[in-house]
């Protein structure tokens, strides 16, 4: 899937260059991501580590669920610990903006772009509010990496 960007940004100040880029985190690179929440269980503080190489330039989420619509609300840290929202919010919400059970399609845009520091980490909390165990989404970062451009 290509991601191109809702709303114009600023240009890429001189001397560095942009490239477009996205971090994926699911059950296969964070295993905490593979186990369920179990009912009524809130998890806490799940790291989700940026690389090291450059500034990530954050403009977008992605929420992708297996096959069905999903109960579990999720709250979502910036890399310098400001939440996202208020409180949890539920998945449904972030399937498309809108609520509607999609699944995982879509994206979400930041209509501010997030700039995460190199090494920089989101943090992600879950809350099940349901009766049964639930698993969490996947969840993948768009934007770019800003890099500083060499001298010749």
């Amino acid at each position: 899937m290509i991601y191109r960007p809702q709303f114009g940004f600023p240009p890429t100040p001189p001397g560095f260059s942009d490239e477009t880029f996205h971090y994926s985190f699911d059950s296969t690179t964070v295993s905490i991501l593979g186990l369920a929440v179990t009912a009524g269980a809130v998890v806490n503080e799940i790291a989700l580590q940026l690389q090291n190489d450059a500034e990530f330039i954050c403009r977008g989420l992605k929420v992708q669920l297996g096959t069905a619509a999903s109960n579990l609300y999720m709250q979502l840290k910036d890399p310098f610990g400001n939440c996202l929202s208020a409180c949890p919010v539920a998945l449904s919400d972030y399937l498309t903006g809108a609520g509607i059970a999609v699944v995982g399609r879509m994206i979400v845009p930041f209509e501010s772009e997030i700039v995460c520091p190199i090494s920089g980490r989101f943090m992600v909390n879950f809350y099940n509010p349901t009766t049964g165990p639930i698993f969490p989404p996947a969840l993948t970062f768009f934007g770019v990496k800003r890099y500083v451009e060499c001298a010749a």
